[in-house]
């Protein structure tokens, strides 16, 4: 969207080192996968483009990796930050890891149910 570039484009030639960006990358949207829509990569080259300091996160879905990208933007002078995750949509519950038609949708309660020892187990393992 244009108002995004564009700001974008003004907190890079600003050098805004206090501003962070964070990028969802889990290659869907509403109307499927973003490759078959209206793909844009490559995303940290345009970051990059408007000079802001690109921090790549391989699993969006670590906070391990996401906390040391926070740290890293935090540390960097002289420009605006973008992190880039690559995320799984709905990770962790079974019927919607991966599935853009739960893009908008809410659970009924029994799929909030399953949703939810999903979860928990995930929690427990932890």
């Amino acid at each position: 969207e244009g108002l995004v570039w564009e700001a974008a484009m003004f907190a890079g030639y600003r050098k805004l080192d206090n501003l962070c960006l964070i990028v969802d990358n889990n290659n869907l949207q509403i109307d499927g996968p973003i490759t078959e829509v209206c793909s844009p990569y490559p995303i940290d080259e345009k970051f990059r483009a408007f000079n802001f300091h690109v921090i790549n996160v391989a699993d969006g879905n670590d906070m391990e990796q996401i906390a040391a990208a926070f740290k890293e933007a935090r540390e960097t002078k002289g420009a605006p930050s973008v992190i880039v995750m690559k995320t799984v949509k709905g990770k962790g519950v079974s019927y919607m890891e991966n599935q853009v038609s739960w893009h908008g949708v809410a659970p009924d309660d029994e799929q909030f149910r399953i949703g939810m020892e999903d979860l928990e187990k995930i929690g427990e393992a932890l």
